[in-house]
């Protein structure tokens, strides 16, 4: 299948469809994607909301993986993204006849587990429970991945835990249901297929397999040397996160629980070998109900005591005198010392008794139920690695830290590797043949400088670059009215919140609610939530606050129903996708600016200061750049769409570094004045 240089043009076979239109970057952008997976390049694509950017790499991936037989690998920032290009922009494509096949790998805890199914079926006494999963398993028996994982997400929660695939816990070959598996079979279908769209975490899961076994086996994907990563201005924070190491009470409930619990619809492995061990009574038999009434039930006991304390005195010695912070950085010294010490040796010391006896019983079982427990002693192994490791804080490619939770779990002790460019660039780039990392939002001022030092490929190094900037093909200079306010107090003023309130009401009023506003801290959302009530806006306009309803439920409802204000952070600056008279209005209450103190961020910025670069030039004003065009890019999504962006942050304007945030928005007008001029010319502008 070879690659038509005409396909996106208005003679083209993409003209046929319905709505075609024809726009001039998405045609350039398909060309350059096709000529990097053929000459074998690092591309760098920024495309700008409409470009049509999913379909200018999927069809010159797929022409390329048909004509060269090499596989592409796709790889999106989230599951949802993955369905889209299945659902929506994969079967554009069949229609025109291009055949292909194209297969959607996810991660292991979306399918179920046969072998865990059956475990589970023999302890369930729920009717509603053990009726849910025979309908699961009647779709297994007829292996429909498809609709064994749609009817898997529907699944109760406390069910769903009990009976999801982990990989750590898989028996793979060993397992009776081995062929029968979801995920084996999804594994099987990608193998032999064109295109595997995967999201960022698998992707790095699959990185880090390869570490051990190489490029040229299978590992969690199938052997691919060509990828295109869309959202790719995610990599670096996903990549943090995944290479990461966190331990917490929860951690532990969760592998206690999974071996014994005392209550529940699932009593746990040990409880079903104890189960099969008294109905059919032996002399080895009651040696081992020895050994699990007298040795490892109550040691399992004695660990998840030792863990309360353990992070009870955690959180009380490292919090002393930190009322308003929820972090605490752990210096390189570590933390075996002082008060924490007993602790942390009578928590040690339970975890690898427990791990003995687990030893001792896994040797005394026959192979099958042996080889259930395996896989629950490595974990038991990982959390005893984890722990010294947290506890050394030695290594200085990491930052140690620990964070409060709100609900009732304790704190959790973290660390993070401070650069991740290193292992993207050794355990990646320099891997495959070609990989192209496109977004909506990669570059600073038109320049991708930050994001290649984030990916780990310098300036200072001779890379074979292929970049591009395609502009947004929508007319934002007439789509869109940007103003700055320039009365609105600083937002770390106590009265911003009251002075942003006040304004609401004749700012709604000119687009009837249909706002998204977008806040940098959950505290400055709440007290807006609050006076917003205290002033009965609620009663004229249908909010949706961010932490009182599920984030799905909340984009649901703002689509559908009238007079909408939706209340955001994080979350909602991005990957949010309402076109239409549903979204007319978004306001900026603040720049995005990080946390400076915040671990991950303050080790970082250290790291710079040390190498002679400034952190908040080369760190923080780019982070916070990128985050501020994802944030305003909410608002035009389509041709028709037209909006009001309100930045209720003067130092947009009254900072040297405000012109960065500017020049890196589409062309339009920016309206410089106070709230209540602002107010009137709105009015005559929409």
């Amino acid at each position: 299948m070879n690659y038509d240089r005409n396909f996106f043009l208005p003679t083209g076979p993409l003209s046929q469809l319905e709505g075609y239109e024809y726009r001039e970057q998405q045609q350039k952008m398909a060309d350059q994607v096709m000529n990097i997976l053929t000459d074998g390049h690092i591309g760098l694509i920024e495309a700008g909301t409409g470009t049509g950017k999913s379909l200018a790499y999927l069809y010159p991936s797929i022409c390329f993986a048909k004509s060269k037989g090499e596989k592409v690998v796709i790889s999106t920032n989230t599951i949802n993204l993955q369905e889209q290009l299945l659902e929506k922009d994969i079967p554009v494509l069949f229609k025109l006849g291009t055949r292909f096949k194209a297969v959607v790998v996810k991660g292991w805890s979306n399918y179920p587990c046969w072998l865990r199914i059956k475990d589970l079926q023999e302890q369930l006494e729920d009717e509603k429970d053990s009726q849910e999963l025979a309908e699961l398993e009647k779709l297994l028996e007829q292996e429909s991945v498809s609709e064994v994982t749609k009817l898997f997400e529907s699944t109760a929660a406390d069910i769903k835990e009990q009976i999801q695939a982990e990989s750590d816990l898989c028996l793979r070959g060993k397992c009776s249901y081995f062929n029968q598996c979801p995920v084996f079979i999804n594994r099987r279908q990608a193998e032999t297929a064109d295109i595997v769209i995967v999201n960022h975490h698998l992707l790095l899961a699959d990185v880090a397999v390869r570490q051990a076994v190489g490029w040229e086996e299978n590992a969690v994907l199938p052997v691919y040397y060509h990828l295109v990563l869309d959202e790719a201005h995610h990599i670096e924070d996903i990549a943090t996160d995944y290479f990461g190491v966190q331990l917490s009470l929860l951690r532990i409930r969760r592998l206690l629980g999974f071996l014994y619990r005392p209550y529940g619809k699932n009593r746990g492995l040990l409880a079903g070998l104890r189960q099969n061990l008294s109905r059919y009574p032996s002399e080895e038999g009651d040696d081992l109900l020895e050994i699990l009434d007298w040795q490892l039930l109550p040691q399992l006991r004695m660990v998840d005591e030792a863990a309360v304390k353990y992070f009870a005195v955690l959180e009380e010695e490292l919090f002393q005198d930190r009322d308003d912070s929820d972090t605490v950085l752990i210096p390189y010294s570590g933390l075996e010392q002082g008060a924490l010490l007993e602790s942390y040796d009578r928590f040690f010391t339970s975890l690898v008794t427990l791990k003995t006896q687990l030893e001792n019983l896994i040797s005394l079982l026959e192979p099958d139920e042996g080889d259930k427990l395996t896989p629950y002693l490595k974990r038991i192994e990982a959390v005893i690695a984890d722990l010294e490791f947290l506890m050394e804080a030695a290594d200085r490619g990491f930052v140690y830290w620990l964070k409060k939770q709100q609900r009732q779990h304790g704190c959790v002790l973290q660390a993070a590797p401070i650069q991740v460019g290193e292992q993207l660039r050794e355990h990646l780039l320099f891997q495959v043949k070609s990989a192209i990392f496109t977004s909506a939002t990669l570059t600073v001022n038109n320049d991708f400088k930050y994001f290649c030092d984030s990916i780990g490929i310098g300036h200072s190094e001779n890379w074979d670059l292929n970049t591009a900037i395609y502009a947004s093909p929508f007319d934002y200079q007439n789509q869109v009215y940007l103003a700055v306010a320039r009365d609105m107090p600083s937002a770390e003023h106590p009265d911003f919140a009251a002075v942003l309130v006040e304004h609401l009401d004749p700012l709604l009023a000119v687009t009837q609610g249909r706002a998204f506003i977008l806040f940098t801290s959950y505290a400055m959302l709440r007290k807006t939530a609050q006076l917003v009530r205290e002033h009965g806006l609620d009663q004229k306009y249908n909010f949706l606050v961010q932490g009182e309803m599920p984030r799905t439920e909340m984009l649901d409802r703002f689509r559908d129903e009238a007079k909408t204000v939706l209340l955001g952070t994080d979350s909602f600056w991005e990957g949010v996708d309402v076109a239409g008279d549903a979204l007319s209005t978004v306001i900026i209450t603040k720049l995005p600016f990080k946390v400076p103190t915040e671990p991950i961020a303050a080790a970082r910025s250290e790291q710079m200061r040390l190498n002679g670069i400034n952190p908040f030039l080369n760190y923080f004003l780019p982070q916070a750049v990128l985050k501020f065009r994802q944030g305003c890019g909410r608002l035009i999504r389509t041709k028709t769409d037209r909006g009001l962006i309100l930045i209720c942050d003067k130092r947009i304007m009254e900072r040297s570094y405000g012109k960065f945030f500017i020049q890196s928005l589409p062309a339009c007008s920016v309206h410089y004045d106070k709230l209540q001029a602002i107010e009137q010319e709105v009015k005559l502008w929409f």
